[in-house]
């Protein structure tokens, strides 16, 4: 057998010793404190996760909330536009109310002012009538009594009626 395949002891030994003590010290020196930096942030990231989830968690709860506050505000904002368009109603009612009865009351006064009018109207005329028929009377009691003169008086009176009527 060629030399370089028979194992040197020594060597074997040598090189089993090395690899003992540099597991060793790397056990010693390395892993615990790689297995500490790995342990301390598996415990940090679990506690960011656990910080994530309970503020995803707050999140759901706050949108929510707000869901829920964004409802009431709405239903609220409908209960007060009803509100307003009732009073709104209830307002322009009264007001055609008002308006109805002003407008009956000012119906009422021009029709007393026009019964009025036509009442001294028909006081003038009845004057005017009294008036003239004294004064034919007088004139026909004047004037001779024959009928021509009496027609003619007659006649003037009437045109003098006429004029007037047409005048008031």
């Amino acid at each position: 057998m060629p030399s370089f395949l028979q194992p040197d002891l020594q060597q074997v030994l040598s090189q089993a010793v090395s690899f003992l003590l540099l597991l060793w010290l790397l056990r010693r020196f390395a892993w615990r404190p790689l297995l500490t930096i790995l342990d301390q942030r598996r415990a940090r990231i679990e506690e960011e996760f656990r910080q994530v989830a309970q503020t995803k968690s707050e999140l759901i709860r706050l949108q929510e909330e707000y869901g829920r506050r964004v409802s009431a505000i709405e239903e609220e904002a409908r209960t007060k536009i009803q509100q307003a368009i009732l009073e709104g109603k209830r307002i322009g009612g009264e007001i055609q109310e008002q308006a109805r009865e002003q407008g009956a009351a000012i119906l009422a006064k021009s029709k007393e002012a026009v019964e009025l009018e036509l009442a001294k109207a028909r006081v003038t005329l009845r004057d005017q009538v009294a008036q003239m028929t004294l004064e034919a009377v007088e004139r026909v009691l004047r004037g001779t009594l024959d009928a021509k003169a009496d027609r003619h008086l007659v006649d003037q009176i009437l045109d003098e009626l006429e004029r007037n009527q047409t005048r008031a």
